[in-house]
């Protein structure tokens, strides 16, 4: 991981086109939503969405970025080929780091994982994160369960 930048629409289509394996196909892109909605979303949308470029400048992983309540949350994701390799916790931290230095926040920091994501919930239960909730969903039809998890002290 060698630069972040904010995520150009290239960049968009490469990270609609990825294709997670089994049990994480949850977090493909359905071809049936429209290609032009969802790269207007994450172009123009409420969340700001950051590239993660490795060496060759291909799109390693995302970064996302909101506010609510005056409280950040992120939301994160590694190309599918990088999955599972030991990427995570560095992943995570530089995740927290860049946030907090581009949006001068030091404050705590949320996100939601869907509760079948058992190697993300250990992974950020490890990093300190803890539950504070759940909450039932449909995006793209499917029915998921997110769990709310907070890091109060980030450091």
């Amino acid at each position: 991981m060698t630069q972040i930048m904010p995520m150009n629409a290239q960049q968009a289509n490469a990270y609609l086109n990825w294709q997670y394996p089994e049990p994480y196909t949850f977090y493909n892109f359905p071809p049936s939503i429209s290609r032009s909605e969802l790269l207007n979303e994450i172009l123009n949308g409420n969340s700001d969405y950051f590239s993660v470029l490795d060496k060759q400048d291909r799109l390693f992983g995302i970064y996302e970025y909101q506010f609510h309540n005056g409280i950040m949350e992120i939301g994160l994701g590694i190309r599918p080929e990088d999955t599972g390799k030991g990427y995570g916790e560095q992943f995570v931290k530089q995740c927290i780091a860049f946030g907090q230095q581009h949006y001068h926040y030091f404050s705590k920091i949320t996100l939601e994982v869907a509760s079948f994501n058992q190697r993300a919930i250990h992974l950020y239960q490890k990093m300190g994160f803890k539950k504070t909730s759940e909450r039932d969903a449909h995006p793209f039809g499917i029915p998921t369960t997110f769990i709310s998890m907070t890091l109060n002290n980030p450091t």
